[in-house]
């Protein structure tokens, strides 16, 4: 990953179908000293991003084959903890909250600047390395304290006892604080590429895990209607 200074060389996968707009940011990072490695369909993007470990993927969201969305969807799903910028001219309420539903970091709109792109990624890379984002660690947000290995948690430094559902769901809102988690996410991180089980699922796990991490995580574990969860200790302690 990227080391402390911010200018260091980072990899980046850009994949964009508009052939301008691609050669622009490719020569744009490139011209910052960063590795760029480019796809033009989604397809080749979303296959790319699994197999190549990457600093930071830029993502058009209207792609042939594959959709933005559906990248991250898919990468999110596969565990790959890759931070996501979505680069789109969709600026409406509902595609940037879509956009976070599925799993991204950020969001810019086209027409962009590209020296505010720069600026975007620098900041989405502080936050990932700043992050409870380390394995092989404890993942530590706020009062929870969650070991990453195995299903023990501690509320205040109090053990609480979780069903291994409740121990998966909240893993994955904490290796992602503030982030939006979707719902499918969730029901893959529990029961894999399950059809059959509906959201209401999560809801119920949701509830529970609520009620064990006291009255307090009610505001932490916060619902984006539509789309899932996420954790946020800044609103309990508000």
């Amino acid at each position: 990953m990227v080391t402390d200074d911010s200018r260091s060389p980072i990899s980046v996968l850009v994949v964009e179908d508009e052939q301008n707009i691609l050669n622009l940011l490719s020569a744009y990072l490139e011209g910052a000293g960063h590795r760029v490695v480019r796809a033009s369909d989604g397809g080749e993007g979303l296959k790319i991003a699994l197999e190549v470990e990457f600093d930071i993927c830029i993502l058009d969201v209207m792609l042939p084959t594959k959709s933005g969305v559906e990248i991250a969807e898919a990468m999110r799903d596969a565990g790959c903890d890759t931070p996501i910028l979505f680069l789109t001219a969709l600026g409406n309420e509902s595609d940037i909250l879509r956009g976070f539903g599925a799993g991204a970091d950020d969001y810019i709109v086209k027409p962009f600047s590209p020296r505010v792109l720069l600026v975007r990624i620098e900041a989405i890379l502080r936050r990932h390395q700043n992050g409870p984002s380390n394995h092989d660690q404890l993942l530590v947000c706020g009062p929870v304290q969650l070991d990453n290995a195995q299903p023990l948690c501690l509320f205040d430094g109090d053990p609480v006892e979780l069903t291994p559902h409740e121990y998966r769901i909240l893993r994955q809102l904490l290796r992602h604080p503030g982030r939006v988690i979707g719902r499918h996410s969730l029901i893959a991180s529990i029961y894999g590429d399950e059809d059959t089980v509906g959201p209401k699922a999560i809801d119920v796990h949701v509830h529970h895990l609520r009620a064990k991490l006291r009255d307090e995580a009610g505001e932490m574990i916060q619902t984006v209607r539509g789309f899932g969860y996420k954790f946020s200790p800044s609103a309990a302690r508000a």
